[in-house]
């Protein structure tokens, strides 16, 4: 202790800033960790020396760090200072520490604080220079490991070739786009792509993931070539035009991908860049080819249609931008199967020749030949447009596609029979502005299109009311609406020579430049585009508040049709009242037909069943002559009557009866009595063709078949046919013949009361079967009949009638062509099946009404077997007594069969035909839907008029 030390102070601690004695006695280790190395020199270093390594793609190199500085402390070896030199040391230090802080001078400003934060520790700096991993170390790093015997990845690429990269991607990228490269080949018998090196890989990929990357590329190649080779197929081979529409758009699908990725590899960044690339061509190419692979086996354009609405259908919940291009693809796609329709409907001019019944078949119309039977028994054919469902796609409901087709099919009549109306001339119809139909895809396009529809609706009537004259003869376009001084003056050809000749050479000089090459935009092209490169224009609106894929044809189509609809069967409804007199037509099937004149059946009962009248039979080979003449049926031993026969005794009947319906003409007070030359339809009497079965049974002149060889023949007059259809006269005849039967039945048992009487003036008695029989076969035959001719057919007519009378009034009024898009010709053709229908239920004429009907005729068999013992008189009467007898037992009970079947058919439930199960509100819906014709079950009313007492219901006592 120095003498100069204060001793009292105790709290002085020798030596407190020296070094410790245990450090000084231990021999310093040098050592890294504890260096006097700053940290900020060595990441100033590494990350240069870290790219230094990556430029030359050497993991395993040594970067040459100078962990050297020149602010680094040079190493101290403690072990050789001496203990004095240490304590002197200490000494000095804690003698400056003992100074005064406050009493320095201030010679040197102090640094001021600095404001410490996180965003200092965030930079270069602070960075981690190196990686742990060895798949981020560099691709060399990684192909060494891969290389290695030892395989350490575990991954077996120690055979693997390594390939050059831009080469690989160049193949790769070929191989996407469906094209043969260096290293993977097409094979044309397995169909596939082929890899032409096996066991190859790149710096930095191992063969797996490139195995698994390469089938990304394969799929897409795979489908390209499908594809490539569909659109090839079709346009070499294909004649329908709706599959080179597909084939087309499949094109511009392949073209785009081929013109949006076709570039230099240079321009992606990694392989991983272009799968990323090639994953949305995946999935639209993947899309396409499950398309083309399903049109494949369809045999029509409709049916690809179909399938193309259902895989649009399909991905109806798809937000992005391929659901837009799917749907762009079926407008394109349907364009010719539309153009067709429009060409149908009469929107637009047809391409090519016309749609005739000689023609082939197209779209859904086809050419259908339509047999029947003539007068003279000969099988005759004529062509007429049909309907085939089976060419209609499905997103076109069966009540559409029906309008559609009798729209073209009146269409065609108006060209056919008036030629000169507007309607049927298409530049007229053109001046209008008819829409064309073509798929929309949004609300407000929907909108636009009913708009344009009323709007077409009510200019094409402007035209039609503009182009009539007052005699209802309708003209062309005037010439006098064009300009011709403006329109087809060549203004050069009055001026000099030099000036012609200049024009000429102008001319020539125009033809002989290059055709300047104008090209639409492709929308598909454009969505395809956007959808590769990721891009989507799709707006929030048109993606969400868009109509249901399944409502859009209905949307986009319907208000179309029905405006044309609605004014073509206004037009031809007026023709067919005006023109043609379909109304007289009508009733005189309800005269003749079905017995309606009252004329017509007093002289055909009387020309058929009369004994009184001279028989038109010949006599040894001499015909009578110079009364009125009868068949005599019942009154005659041969039968059936010859053809001569049939003539003279059926002259003159339809014609006489005819004149008594038509309105009288007074002149001086005189009747109206000039015949017509014919009868509408060339009515007239004819032999029906039957089988052998059928005419042994009318060879019987007591049989109920022994009249139905007559028959009623009709034709009715073009146009008419529409109407008035050969299945429509089939149920007339059928009608006709069992009225026939019935007239014959009225006549019989009238009879049979005067036959009692000229009996009773004989003296002869007439016995209580006999009486009793007569009168239940009079109540029985004449309650039939009533109840045939009341409730069967007068009350059915009478609202037939009442249907026409309410179509005429809507004709009526000349300044509203149009009529409703249901209540066309085809409407009121079924209309009119439907009333016969309905008249063929009430009279027993029904398929599933077969049995009662037989049972009725054995009764009137047994009728006509009682007429025929009353009228034989060389009979004993006993034997006569007990045939009679016998007769009418079974009679009586046939009677009371008859009415126990008519009683549980009234009470049967749903025996009458079963409604259309569509809902009807009064005053609402189509004039012509026929809502008050359903079947009702009148059995009931036949019923009534038979028994009111249960008199058949116990056996008869006689």
């Amino acid at each position: 202790m120095d003498a100069d030390e204060n001793v009292g102070d105790v709290f002085r601690i020798p030596n407190l800033y020296g070094v410790p004695k245990s450090i000084l006695d231990a021999e310093s280790i040098p050592s890294s960790l504890f260096s006097d190395l700053k940290l900020a020199d060595i990441a100033a270093i590494v990350p240069e020396a870290i790219a230094n390594l990556h430029e030359e793609h050497d993991f395993f190199s040594i970067p040459g760090l100078s962990l050297a500085s020149e602010h680094a402390l040079p190493p101290q070896n403690h072990t050789e200072r001496s203990l004095d030199e240490i304590s002197e040391d200490s000494n000095h230090e804690a003698q400056q520490l003992d100074e005064d802080i406050w009493t320095l001078e201030d010679s040197e400003p102090l640094d001021k604080p600095r404001y410490q934060s996180w965003d200092s520790f965030i930079g270069k700096e602070s960075s981690n220079p190196g990686t742990p991993y060895i798949s981020e170390a560099g691709p060399a790093i990684f192909d060494s490991a891969l290389a290695s015997p030892e395989d350490p990845l575990k991954v077996h690429n120690g055979k693997h070739m390594v390939v050059n990269c831009k080469v690989y991607a160049s193949s790769i990228l070929a191989l996407g786009l469906g094209r043969s490269s260096v290293f993977f080949e097409w094979s044309e018998e397995k169909r596939d792509f082929e890899q032409t090196l096996l066991n190859i890989r790149i710096s930095g990929y191992s063969g797996q993931s490139l195995d698994r990357l390469s089938a990304v590329f394969k799929q897409c190649g795979r489908a390209m070539r499908a594809l490539q080779h569909f659109v090839d197929k079709t346009y070499a081979k294909e004649t329908l035009p709706g599959r080179v529409a597909l084939a087309d758009a499949v094109s511009t699908l392949l073209s785009t991908i081929q013109t949006r990725l076709s570039s230099s590899t240079s321009a992606y960044n990694s392989l991983i860049h272009l799968e990323s690339l090639f994953l949305p061509v995946c999935t639209v190419l993947k899309c396409f080819q499950d398309i083309v692979q399903k049109v494949s086996a369809a045999l029509s354009d409709e049916e690809m249609l179909s399938i193309i609405f259902q895989e649009v259908q399909l991905l109806e919940h798809r937000t992005d931008a391929l659901k837009d291009i799917l749907l762009r693809v079926l407008s394109r796609v349907s364009q010719p199967w539309l153009e067709f329709c429009g060409e149908w409907l009469g929107l637009q001019r047809e391409a090519g020749l016309p749609l005739t019944k000689d023609g082939r078949v197209r779209g859904f119309v086809k050419i259908e030949d339509k047999e029947w039977i003539d007068d003279q028994g000969f099988e005759l054919q004529e062509s007429d447009f049909a309907l085939d469902y089976d060419l209609v796609p499905k997103f076109v409901t069966s009540d559409d596609a029906r309008s559609m087709f009798e729209v073209g099919r009146s269409l065609r009549f108006l060209r056919d029979h008036h030629a000169q109306h507007p309607l049927a001339k298409a530049d007229i119809v053109a001046t209008a502005g008819p829409p064309t139909l073509q798929w929309k895809f949004s609300w407000q396009e929907i909108l636009q299109v009913e708009a344009k529809a009323l709007q077409y609706e009510k200019d094409l009537a402007s035209a039609i009311r503009g182009y009539s004259t007052k005699d209802a003869r309708f003209t062309s376009v005037s010439c006098e609406n064009f300009d011709t001084s403006e329109s087809f003056e060549l203004d050069f050809l009055r001026k000099p020579a030099d000036n012609l000749e200049a024009h000429i050479l102008a001319s020539m000089d125009v033809f002989d430049r290059p055709l300047i090459k104008t090209q639409l935009p492709d929308e598909l092209a454009e969505m395809l585009d956007a959808y590769l490169s990721s891009r989507s224009d799709t707006t929030e609106d048109d993606s969400i508040f868009a109509p249901p894929i399944s409502l859009t044809p209905v949307l986009s189509f319907n208000a179309i049709i029905a405006a044309q609809a609605r004014i073509m069967n206004g037009v031809c409804m007026r023709l067919f009242f005006r023109s043609h007199d379909l109304r007289a037509h009508l009733s005189l099937q309800r005269n003749f037909h079905l017995l309606g004149n009252g004329v017509f059946s007093s002289r055909l009962s009387h020309a058929l069943f009369d004994p009184d009248l001279e028989s038109a039979e010949r006599q040894r080979g001499v015909a009578r002559s110079g009364g009125v003449m009868g068949l005599r049926l019942g009154g005659r031993d041969t039968w059936p009557p010859a053809s001569s026969e049939l003539r003279l005794a059926l002259m003159g009947v339809l014609t006489e009866s005819y004149v008594s319906t038509r309105p009288l003409d007074r002149s001086e007070g005189e009747e109206y009595t000039d015949r017509p030359a014919s009868l509408p339809g060339d009515l007239s009497f004819a032999v029906r063709d039957m089988s052998a079965e059928e005419i042994d049974a009318c060879m019987n002149p007591d049989a109920v078949e022994a009249l139905d060889f007559l028959r009623l023949s009709y034709k009715p007059p073009a146009p008419l046919e529409a109407i008035i259809t050969p299945i429509i006269l089939y149920k007339y005849d059928q009608l006709f013949k069992l009225l026939l039967r019935v007239l014959r039945m009225l006549y019989v048992v009238s009879s049979l009361f005067r036959d009692a009487k000229d009996k009773a003036s004989n003296a002869r008695a007439v016995s209580c079967i006999q009486q009793r029989f007569r009168i239940e076969a009079h109540h029985f035959i004449s309650s039939v009949a009533g109840y045939f001719f009341d409730t069967g057919i007068e009350t059915t007519w009478r609202i037939f009638e009442h249907k026409l009378d309410q179509v005429e009034e809507r004709i009526r009024d000349d300044e509203d062509l149009s009529l409703g898009q249901n209540e066309g010709l085809d409407k009121l053709r079924d209309y009119h099946e439907s009333v016969l229908d309905r008249i063929m239920f009430a009279l027993l004429l029904r398929k599933r009404q077969q049995p009662v009907m037989k049972l009725l005729e054995e009764i009137f068999t047994l009728v006509l077997q009682f007429a025929k013992h009353s009228r034989d008189a060389a009979a004993p009467a006993v034997e006569k007594d007990i045939e009679i007898r016998e007769t009418y037992l079974r009679f009586h009970k046939k009677v009371g069969v008859f009415v126990a079947v008519c009683r549980s058919l009234s009470e049967k439930k749903g025996y009458a035909e079963k409604s259309t199960g569509t809902f009807y509100i009064k005053g609402q819906g189509s004039l012509l839907d026929g809502h008050d014709l359903q079947e009702e079950n009148t059995i009931a009313q036949l019923l009534t008029r038979l028994e009111m007492s249960n008199f058949y219901s116990t056996a008869a006592k006689v």
